[in-house]
């Protein structure tokens, strides 16, 4: 598998306002788009931002679906839906508890998909395929509504992706000019350890200054080590897509935002980082 899939921190401007292949300007506006949405559900009602969780889950079940088709996997996308919603909406009726349901009828329902066709094949790929990507996607995702549900969940969700977005914008920015020191060439050959720090430094201080004056949740130092941890995990989201994408030997896992390429492209690092964010604020605020 030796094309890059995606280009990322290092990487110089191919034409005018294409980078790495993506359309920068179209880039931006659908980032804006979804950050508008983001946060007007967000400061709405907890009930709307688990909604659009929810939405963003079922589309790149779907779109990852029709991309792993083509390398001859396949997801059982019904049962990820509705083990996912399970999950999304338990975790915001009863916590914890409601996690686990959903867990339940992800490991449960895969089997008995399997069992309920009688021409089925390749029950041991279909049904890994299906249990990764609903604790990859749908598990994950379930700790954002946790998040939320918190007295103080706006400024939470905003501490936890927030970290994840500078880190990343930050990581970008050192990385193109001061990255030489490669991180894991064979997965991600553009991410450096200049790039890493970069993002982490823009992150934690970011989050010292700005976070403290949202409210009494976060001191400077509470901001700081939920960033930090964060945006760690946030990095290691990214790589790990890289990875499978690499393996599968695909550019993307959809195509439904453009310049970004689909739902789970956008989100890796944050799913990565919400069970840990959610864990870093219980224990330092």
């Amino acid at each position: 598998m030796g094309r890059e899939p995606q280009q990322e921190d290092g990487g110089q401007p191919e034409n005018g306002s294409m980078v790495g292949g993506r359309n920068l300007p179209m880039a931006i506006a659908v980032g804006l788009a979804l950050a508008g949405v983001f946060l007007g559900s967000l400061f709405w009602h907890p009930a709307a931002f688990a909604l659009v969780v929810a939405a963003l889950t079922v589309v790149a079940y779907v779109e990852s679906d029709q991309v792993l088709r083509g390398v001859g996997l396949r997801l059982e996308a019904p049962v990820l839906i509705v083990a996912t919603i399970v999950m999304l909406f338990g975790a915001y009726e009863a916590q914890h508890a409601g996690q686990v349901v959903g867990l339940g009828v992800l490991v449960l329902g895969g089997v008995l998909w399997q069992l309920s066709d009688s021409a089925r094949a390749d029950v041991a790929r279909r049904l890994s395929m299906t249990l990764l990507f609903g604790l990859w996607v749908g598990f994950l995702a379930s700790f954002a509504v946790l998040l939320v549900n918190r007295p103080d969940g706006a400024v939470a969700v905003l501490a936890v992706i927030g970290a994840v977005v500078l880190t990343d914008i930050g990581g970008f920015a050192f990385g193109v000019g001061l990255g030489r020191h490669k991180i894991a060439p064979s997965v991600s050959p553009n991410k450096s350890w200049e790039g890493l720090v970069g993002g982490l430094v823009v992150a934690v201080a970011t989050a010292a200054l700005v976070l403290p004056l949202l409210g009494d949740t976060f001191d400077a130092t509470s901001a700081a080590i939920v960033a930090l941890t964060c945006g760690l995990a946030g990095f290691l989201g990214d790589l790990t897509e890289s990875m499978i994408k690499r393996d599968l030997d695909v550019k993307d896992l959809g195509r439904v935002l453009p310049g970004h390429g689909g739902v789970l492209d956008r989100v890796d690092g944050i799913l990565f980082a919400l069970p840990v964010g959610y864990y870093a604020v219980e224990l330092v605020t």
